[in-house]
């Protein structure tokens, strides 16, 4: 200690990217990619357990109240643990959120009634919500500036996958025929109960392997834990290079930002942790981002609810060859005159002949909706898998992929027959791939100290337009079918103008490390 005053301090950044990228950074990103799996197959799934809850005899604004209610929950706590993932640690905030989670929708499976079950599922998904940010600040703030970009669109990939892992893992569960009465609870327990725990096995799993990482260096040292920073650097450093911890040669850092915890109530330290994102010099950049996330997200979550009834109508068109020279707006004009026929779910009884029913349950889920949900999604996956290569053009990669939303908008009204009106309405949602690099622009555009906050925030942001956009689409597009689309179009358009002030992507010098 006594050498202290001859201790060279290094910039945090620098100190970091002498850690290398190796073994750590890989399994940290594998991990907190499937924590973002998890909370999605979780989120996602819901709404095909929600589908298959026969025996709850549920009605179709019951079913719409409880597919609503996760959004809800994020939309409530996602400020609350943006506070404790800057407060508390990213990694403290994993950790209690998902087993927390895990547990709650393991008791949902036991449901006696819709309310109960509502009800649970929505404490779940106020706890499962933490991960959705804190796992990209972890990643940002724990690996080295060459790959921060590229780790955080690759755990963007698994994310986008999650609607088709929960269909996945959905249609065999709901395939078991069994009903187990448990007489203690009065309740029934059937596959769609079943589907429930599997569907949280993942969370559960994450929890668990998050553990055993470390917390954000970045995190400690901003918090005036410089020591413990510097120590969690030393294993990382021992784990790439597969040597010992006193072979890393920083003695000391420097953050370059300065730490600030007085001590205030709890109300008090929320606000002082948000306010400066919405006042200068962040105002502008805070505005902008959550603009663009909220097109993001309206546009590709509340179209994708619609995706496989339309899919089916198209399906049911061809098969009757109804549908030849008709677009989808056309079909969905036609549905509306026959709305009484085939508005809802419905099965096949004889050759030629389908019988509906408003509260129909058929306790599964049909292979066309599984079949649209895998092939879409994974292939959304595997075009974010390529934008990962591409970290030093996220600006030109966001603009190219909002342009191309907002233009196959505009095709879904002007093909003339259905099946490049549905490829062009699957297209629209490829919002979701800029998913990945938004998150990536708030590790890197906004101080230490602000970044929990600010990505819950917009996950609120971008939730909220969700919940509100799966109503307002269900509302418009059987009925004014071309305008949605043109108006949709329209928006997505103008948060192209949005993105293109964003700040140019700077070329980072290539670091050489020993580790691979």
């Amino acid at each position: 200690m006594s050498e202290n005053n001859k201790t060279e301090v290094t910039p945090f950044e620098d100190a970091l990217d002498k850690t290398g990228n190796g073994i750590y950074n890989i399994l940290l990103v594998i991990t907190c990619a499937w924590i973002l799996l998890a909370i999605g197959v979780d989120l996602f799934g819901f709404s095909l357990v929600v589908a298959t809850a026969c025996d709850l005899n549920l009605t179709v604004a019951e079913k719409g109240i409880l597919t609503s209610l996760p959004f809800v929950g994020i939309l409530l706590v996602s400020y609350v643990w943006g506070y404790v993932s800057d407060t508390q640690g990213r990694r403290f905030s994993l950790v209690l959120s998902l087993l927390a989670a895990f547990v709650l929708s393991c008791l949902t499976s036991v449901s006696p009634n819709w309310l109960f079950l509502g009800m649970v599922k929505f404490l779940s998904v106020c706890f499962s919500c933490a991960a959705n940010s804190a796992t990209y600040t972890l990643v940002g703030e724990s690996c080295i500036r060459r790959v921060r970009s590229k780790y955080m669109l690759l755990m963007t990939c698994l994310l986008l996958l999650s609607p088709a892992a929960a269909a996945v893992l959905t249609y065999p569960t709901l395939k078991l025929k069994f009903a187990a009465e448990l007489t203690w609870l009065h309740v029934v327990f059937t596959p769609w109960r079943l589907l429930i725990i599997v569907l949280a096995i993942p969370s559960g799993i994450g929890g668990l392997a998050i553990y055993f990482f470390h917390e954000s260096p970045k995190f400690l040292a901003n918090i005036g834990r410089n020591e413990d920073a510097l120590d969690v650097m030393k294993s990382i450093y021992a784990v790439n290079h597969r040597c010992a911890r006193d072979s890393f040669k920083v003695k000391a850092l420097e953050l370059g930002e300065e730490p600030s915890r007085k001590q205030m109530s709890l109300l008090r330290s929320m606000f002082e942790q948000s306010a400066p994102l919405f006042r200068p010099p962040l105002l502008w950049r805070t505005l902008q981002l959550f603009y663009i996330v909220a097109v993001v997200y309206i546009t590709n979550n509340s179209f994708l609810v619609w995706l496989p009834q339309i899919f089916n109508l198209v399906m049911m068109s061809m098969e009757t060859g109804t549908a030849e020279g008709n677009n989808i707006c056309t079909l969905i004009s036609h549905r509306n005159v026959t709305r009484n026929v085939t508005e809802d779910n419905y099965s096949n009884s004889t050759a030629g002949t389908v019988e509906i029913s408003s509260n129909a349950c058929l306790g599964y889920i049909e292979d066309n909706v599984i079949l649209t949900l895998i092939a879409s999604q994974s292939a959304f996956s595997f075009l974010n898998f390529i934008i990962s290569y591409l970290p030093n053009h996220r600006k030109t990669v966001l603009l190219t992929i909002l342009s191309l939303s907002s233009l196959s908008g505009v095709c879904c009204n002007l093909m003339p027959e259905p099946v490049s009106s549905v490829f062009f309405f699957v297209l629209f949602t490829c919002t979701c791939l800029g998913m990945g690099i938004l998150a990536s622009f708030f590790v890197d555009l906004y101080p230490t100290s602000y970044r929990g906050m600010v990505a819950c925030l917009s996950i609120m942001v971008g939730r909220s337009s969700t919940f509100i956009g799966i109503n307002l689409v269900g509302n418009l597009i059987f009925h004014h079918c071309q305008i949605t689309f043109y108006f949709w179009s329209l928006l997505v358009l103008s948060s192209v103008v949005a993105a293109w002030f964003l700040p140019p992507d700077k070329v980072k010098p290539e670091v050489k490390t020993t580790a691979m």
